[in-house]
């Protein structure tokens, strides 16, 4: 096997481990508006489990994944942007041990990712029949814990990244709500990977969700990811067969244990995956409201 196919091979790690643990991924009614100054803290325990990966990569079919990650955010509503807004940060923790595509052992790493800072700047605020749209933004710094001779595990990326994600809301009836979220991630180049330069294509996905209200206080959700992109480059030199495609279907379940605290649980699994891993995710949400 070429130095370079190798490479590629490893790469397809790196573009979705970071992806794994990310807390930024939307979820059900997080477009929901609060009252100026109201703040959030938001713990995130997601999990990711893979024995499979989709594409030609994997020639020896034993490639597989596991991440355990912690994240923090913190999320302000203020009217200070001339509108609802709402300035936040993200610092994530994450435990990857994986076997990389192409691989003959496993490999891991744990530490600090790189943390997001931005906010949703509000379009359309309508409490009253729950109808909401904005642009969240997410600059991604690159300060997180980096190996260059252990890239594809590693928490952080080494490199800055930019998320837009656009949301629209509509409440239906008294108790349904339906969402789109259109997303593009943007990356900037990693120069250290194992000394060279890796650059990375946009990632555009879709992620839709049709919740009910049980009660006035138990929800539940249908999730639904769609993803395309994200071809790597290698010194400028283009890697086959590192064109992601996937999508994930899952639910989600958000109860408020009292007026100050909200427990949100969630499945999802991977039902088509192309260079990729293809497993399920689990994730666990405690909310506080200040």
């Amino acid at each position: 096997m070429t130095r370079t196919r190798s490479f590629r091979h490893a790469l397809l790690g790196c573009v979705l481990l970071p992806l794994a643990a990310q807390a930024a991924d939307m979820n059900a009614r997080d477009f929901f508006s609060a009252p100026s100054g109201t703040q959030l803290g938001v713990l995130y325990l997601p999990t990711n489990r893979a024995n499979d990966f989709h594409g030609p990569a994997d020639r020896t079919g034993k490639a597989d994944l596991e991440v355990n990650a912690m994240a923090y955010r913190h999320v302000l509503f203020t009217d200070a942007c001339g509108t609802l807004c709402t300035p936040q940060f993200i610092v994530p923790y994450v435990d990857i041990d994986a076997r990389l595509p192409g691989a003959t052992g496993h490999t891991s790493e744990r530490g600090i990712g790189d943390p997001q800072m931005g906010g949703t700047l509000f379009i359309i605020n309508d409490p009253a029949t729950r109808t909401y749209s904005g642009l969240l933004t997410l600059v991604t710094v690159p300060v997180g814990e980096y190996h260059g001779n252990n890239p594809d595990v590693s928490p952080g990326a080494n490199r800055w990244g930019l998320t837009f994600n656009y949301n629209y809301t509509q409440g239906v009836g008294e108790k349904w709500v339906l969402e789109a979220n259109l997303e593009a991630q943007i990356y900037g180049k990693n120069d250290d990977y194992f000394g060279m330069d890796l650059e990375q294509d946009p990632l555009y996905r879709l992620q839709a969700f049709a919740s009910y209200d049980f009660t006035p206080a138990t929800y539940g959700a249908l999730r639904l990811v769609h993803a395309d992109g994200g071809e790597l480059s290698l010194n400028d030199r283009t890697l086959d067969d590192t064109h992601q495609r996937y999508t994930q279907l899952g639910v989600e379940l958000g109860h408020w244990l009292d007026r100050q605290n909200q427990l949100m649980v969630a499945l999802s699994h991977n039902v088509d995956t192309d260079n990729g891993y293809h497993g399920a995710q689990a994730l666990l949400r405690l909310a506080h409201v200040f």
